[in-house]
């Protein structure tokens, strides 16, 4: 849930600070809904971590909008 997508973001920070970077890889992304979706953009936007999500479905239905407009 929310919870520990934010404990490892907080983690992720951390190591930024540090100078290191995190690769968040998820599978389904899909699955997540959208205010677990949101959790992740403070962090793409700050460049704490870099977001790899994988769906079968279409992201442009079941992605959060915000979030992939932040993605490559």
């Amino acid at each position: 849930g929310i919870k520990e997508i934010k404990s490892v973001m907080s983690e992720a920070e951390m190591m930024r600070k540090a100078g290191e970077r995190t690769i968040v890889f998820i599978d389904e992304i899909h699955r997540f809904n959208k205010m677990q979706q949101d959790a992740f953009l403070p962090y793409v936007e700050k460049g704490s971590i870099v977001l790899i999500g994988a769906t079968t479905e279409n992201p442009s239905f079941e992605v959060n909008s915000a979030l992939l407009s932040r993605c490559r």
